[in-house]
């Protein structure tokens, strides 16, 4: 198996897992509106576009800076 064969594969199996996760998430309840990080109200805008958002769009952007930071560093002891 050559390397473009190998990234062929990773990439099929990254596709599936991504959109059997996105496919359990939209078979969620609406949200309720409130922030589950910082329990302040989710706004219109963003629940329109995503009924089942969890967070305001603040605690939303850190999350991906943090996850984005993690993948790319690894985890860090705080």
């Amino acid at each position: 198996m050559d390397d473009l064969d190998y990234a062929a594969e990773r990439s099929e199996v990254f596709t599936e897992a991504a959109l059997r996760s996105v496919l359990g998430r939209m078979a969620g309840a609406p949200s309720s509106g409130v922030c589950r990080s910082c329990t302040d109200t989710i706004e219109p805008e963003r629940l329109r576009a995503n009924p089942l958002a969890r967070l305001c769009s603040c605690c939303a952007a850190e999350e991906e800076h943090h996850r984005r930071r993690t993948r790319r560093c690894g985890p860090r002891d705080n």
